[in-house]
């Protein structure tokens, strides 16, 4: 707790200190729908993360350098929702892959969301180079993954250099399957672009579960013009 303490206090600080540019784009199939906030609800309908908007007709802007975690939220409430360095990444990573930066918390923000009016929830914003790759994110037993990317955002209490490889087992019939992951990552304190390159798939049989990557790469993002914006709205 007292950890996170200083978090608030040095993290906050340091966010200014972060030279990305705005990410600029479409969400598509927003045409119909007024301009809204874009928001991460990690913490909770109650305490909206904003990072940007989307106005009437779909164009969006995102600037991570903007976005404060809430200041009216009990640090003993927040503290429940952050979690060690591993527990941040998509992928069954254990404390011990992390080393000397194990201990760093962190907040995992998997969605981008849509907020109304009163804090309602109207959707979610997927960053995605083709729709297979979110069909895969929502049901990835039942959809194939596909070679591609997609982008999620981390809240890092420090700044933290991850450069390293982790293998991993998938069970899939009987079998331990390897799962490669590189690490390519500059983090600053604050909320950071993570990418998730899928670079191999392992073909499984459709009638037991979708193929599954078996070779990842993680890094900052690079190119936000890569992505399509798709919107799946409630």
């Amino acid at each position: 707790m007292k950890k996170l303490l200083g978090i608030l206090t040095i993290g906050l600080m340091s966010m200014t200190m972060q030279t990305a540019d705005p990410v600029i784009g479409t969400v598509e199939g927003f045409e119909k729908f007024p301009d809204m906030k874009l928001v991460l609800f990690t913490l909770g309908a109650d305490h909206p993360i904003e990072i940007g908007s989307v106005a009437k007709g779909g164009e969006f802007s995102i600037d991570l350098t903007n976005a404060d975690l809430p200041e009216d939220m009990p640090v003993e409430d927040m503290a429940v929702f952050f979690g060690d360095l591993n527990q941040a990444f998509d992928g069954p990573f254990s404390y011990d892959d992390f080393g000397l930066v194990a201990d760093f918390l962190a907040l995992k923000n998997p969605y981008i969301s849509i907020m109304a009016s009163k804090n309602r929830w109207a959707g979610v914003v997927f960053p995605v180079t083709s729709e297979e790759i979110k069909n895969w994110i929502e049901d990835s037993g039942y959809n194939n993954a596909v070679p591609g990317s997609y982008l999620n955002i981390v809240f890092l209490e420090q700044a933290a250099t991850l450069d390293f490889p982790v293998t991993t087992k998938m069970p899939y019939e009987g079998e331990e399957i390897p799962v490669e992951y590189q690490f390519n990552l500059n983090l600053e304190p604050g909320f950071n672009w993570v990418q998730y390159d899928i670079e191999e798939v392992y073909e499984t049989d459709p009638k037991i579960r979708g193929s599954f990557p078996s070779k990842i790469t993680i890094r900052n993002m690079d190119d936000p013009s890569q992505f399509r914006w798709i919107g799946k709205f409630f």
